[in-house]
């Protein structure tokens, strides 16, 4: 605040001295410490409560352009939805215009394409002995599944060290 020299501060004490006089010199000393503490005390209390008011006021301002965004994004949220929604139905559309799946498959090859072979009677349907022998006499259902426990007691025999006799040696005479 205010800017003085110990030449200045000095030329105060003693004018102080001179006019109060010793007896009431330390009184008026005390009495001018507890004001200019009071007055300290409330400069630093206005300075912290300006610095409040600035944090505040940032605070809102980002808070705003926080909302703002968020807007924005909303917005775009929103845009996209609609473009989403607009695709859908125009792939539903082309979907439902469009011919079935079967019909634009591609022409199937065969071996007489490549030029591998003329005759295209072995890939016609399989002999009645073959498809008899293909398709098995009891339903699928009913093939037969090792129980857990089964494979878990193979497992076990599987991994059992084997006993292998050592060889002995032949000594030739």
């Amino acid at each position: 605040m205010f800017d003085f020299s110990l030449t200045e501060m000095m030329l105060a004490g003693v004018v102080a001295l001179v006019v109060l006089g010793p007896e009431r010199l330390p009184v008026v000393a005390r009495k001018a410490g507890q004001w200019m503490a009071k007055i300290q005390s409330l400069a630093a209390g206005v300075r912290s409560e300006l610095a409040a008011h600035a944090e505040v006021a940032e605070l809102i301002k980002v808070k705003q352009e926080l909302e703002e965004t968020s807007a924005e994004i909303q917005q775009d949220l929103q845009n996209l939805s609609k473009q989403v929604e607009q695709n859908s139905q125009e792939i539903a559309e082309h979907l439902h215009d469009s011919v079935p799946a079967w019909e634009r498959l591609p022409e199937q090859k065969t071996p007489a394409d490549f030029g591998l072979e003329d005759s295209t009677a072995a890939y016609s349907a399989p002999a009645p002995a073959l498809s008899s022998a293909i398709t098995p006499s009891r339903s699928i259902g009913t093939a037969h599944t090792p129980t857990l426990r089964k494979r878990a007691l193979s497992r076990k025999r599987d991994m059992r060290p084997r006993h292998r006799p050592t060889p002995k040696l032949r000594i030739r005479r």
